[in-house]
């Protein structure tokens, strides 16, 4: 501390009076700077406020309704897609899916407990059964393509 008043001493001494004010200008926008970076390093080390959620705050968010899909196609006069027996549904489990568009996508499906596979629309899965289709967390099973499907998959519900 001494030293700090000993060189503000001589530096008043020997500035013209006008510069006093903008020495205490200098001074203050200095530590303005110090105090600055303290606190952005200590929101940064306390872990602040994450990129994302500032992102997703800024946006409105669209909430839908837990709606039973199948009620509604029901009630809509929708006829129900034809499903292969339990047995064969039993044998494939939809772990992922990439909705390309009509003519591009990708599901990831377990046959017989056996680690998942990638599929392309029109690749053989087993017993004659291709992928005929893609959508938004579903993979569509047919004989062939351009058929209307025999088997929906669907991704399981993360609980």
């Amino acid at each position: 501390m001494f030293f700090y008043d000993a060189l503000m001493q001589i530096l008043r001494s020997s500035l013209p009076p006008f510069a006093h004010f903008f020495l205490r200008l200098t001074s203050l926008l200095v530590w303005a700077v110090v105090a600055y970076s303290a606190v952005v390093f200590a929101l940064q080390w306390g872990g602040g406020v994450p990129v994302d959620a500032v992102v997703a705050g800024s946006e409105q968010k669209q909430v839908s309704p837990d709606v039973d899909s199948l009620s509604a196609s029901k009630a809509l006069g929708a006829a129900p897609v034809q499903s292969a027996s339990a047995s064969l549904a039993s044998r494939f489990v939809l772990v992922g899916v990439m909705d390309g568009g009509p003519s591009q996508g990708v599901a990831l499906i377990s046959v017989d407990g056996k680690p998942a596979k990638p599929y392309r629309l029109g690749q053989t899965v087993s017993d004659g059964l291709v992928v005929v289709g893609t959508g938004p967390k579903k993979a569509e099973l047919g004989p062939q393509m351009g058929v209307t499907s025999s088997l929906v998959l669907e991704l399981p519900i993360k609980k």
